[in-house]
């Protein structure tokens, strides 16, 4: 590429400074574009905060208070009438991480890039269950509207990018797939040693919502594995909210919440998951999972289930294996088992290092988002 192609990254948090928003991703897409010789405007879609409480509070009297007001018209209205139009006319293509519903209403000709880990039907009876059925029709008309005006749709699975096609009826040939690397920086990635059957064994959990991430499966599961004779110790990350029965549970270290964006608590994440020889994660519901490319990239073999677009992260039988939705934790404690031994550990944990090295890592993002570029714009004389 001879010219140097600017993209207005659309999103309502600063993505040069805020390291949280979307678990990171918005930073660390934004800083994966700019490596990829891109020049990056970030392009404010954040309301009003006093306009867009009344709004919220006028949605939830009049739909009512389960109505998740950010797949709203309201929602996205405000975001377009907050965008700086003279800001757009600057850029060459625009990227929306997430919340490409906005260009329903954006008067806009520049073409667009929509990147998302999922689709809204996808989500519909998977993350959110009873929606009304204004709030269906309303999200996916948005959602398919957002779609269908986008240039390129972007997905960070296969799972993802399949509902694009077949849901919402967008042409395959401009839908790829990029998936998510590691929210953690290159210097502080340093593989551990895989299990060697000696000492105890510490297996890793990490996610905010108890139920929904499997917690207490998890939980029983190293309790089988103690029963097996394993010198076990789990350690929970991420989750603040601890039920009252596993609170003191002597298996279980129950580390809390940590801010990557605070020193100090990234530097005890890192500590914590190069202390651990297995991730455990028996979530019911994924659409992606950055913490599986972090461990990937330690060498950390995964135990999961095979839900959501967790098969582009999580290869049977290489960095990991996933169980069917209708295991339980003697399911689990079992695959770990006949998987201990120190061949074993070894073999998957070069497996993890060498799909991290291949796919899981924003370094390969940058280069497939820049030949997703060249191919749709540069080579057909777009730009």
């Amino acid at each position: 590429m001879n010219k140097t192609i600017t993209i207005g990254y659309v999103c309502d948090s600063n993505p040069f400074e805020d390291r949280t928003a979307w678990s990171g991703l918005n930073y660390k897409i934004r800083e994966s574009i700019e490596s990829a010789g891109f020049k990056v405007v970030w392009i404010n879609s954040c309301p009003n905060g006093r306009i867009s409480k009344i709004c919220k509070l006028w949605n939830e009297w009049w739909h009512g208070k389960t109505t998740m007001f950010e797949h709203t018209r309201f929602f996205f209205r405000l975001r377009a009438h907050t965008i700086n139009i003279k800001t757009i006319e600057e850029c060459d293509v625009l990227f929306f991480p997430r919340r490409a519903q906005v260009i329903n209403y954006l008067d806009c000709k520049k073409p667009v890039i929509y990147y998302s880990d999922a689709t809204f039907s996808l989500m519909c009876g998977y993350y959110w269950n009873s929606l009304t059925k204004w709030q269906f029709n309303t999200g996916n008309a948005l959602e398919a509207g957002a779609i269908k005006k986008s240039r390129i749709n972007i997905r960070a699975s296969h799972w993802a990018a399949k509902s694009v096609v077949e849901d919402y009826g967008f042409d395959s040939c401009h839908t790829y797939v990029l998936c998510f690397g590691a929210n953690l920086e290159d210097s502080d990635i340093h593989p551990i040693i895989p299990y060697d059957g000696k000492g105890r064994l510490n297996i890793l959990f990490s996610g905010v919502d108890w139920n929904r991430k499997g917690a207490e499966i998890a939980v029983l599961t190293v309790e089988k594995l103690k029963l097996k004779g394993i010198d076990v110790r789990l350690f929970i990350v991420g989750v603040n909210n601890i039920p009252e029965p596993y609170k003191k549970h002597p298996l279980v270290e129950n580390v809390g919440f940590l801010n990557k964006s605070i020193q100090s608590e990234y530097k005890k994440y890192i500590e914590i998951v190069r202390s651990c020889q297995i991730f455990l994660l028996p979530t019911k519901a994924e659409c992606a999972g950055i913490v599986f490319g972090e461990c990937s990239a330690f060498g950390i073999p995964i135990y999961t289930y095979d839900t959501g677009g967790i098969g582009d992260y999580v290869i049977n039988g290489k960095n990991g294996f996933r169980l069917p939705t209708t295991a339980g934790p003697e399911d689990f404690a079992k695959i770990i088992l006949e998987s201990l031994s120190p061949e074993k550990q070894r073999m998957i944990h070069n497996n993890c290092l060498e799909i991290y090295k291949n796919n899981l890592n924003w370094k390969v993002w940058g280069t497939k988002f820049r030949t997703i570029i060249s191919n749709e714009f540069l080579f057909n004389n777009c730009l």
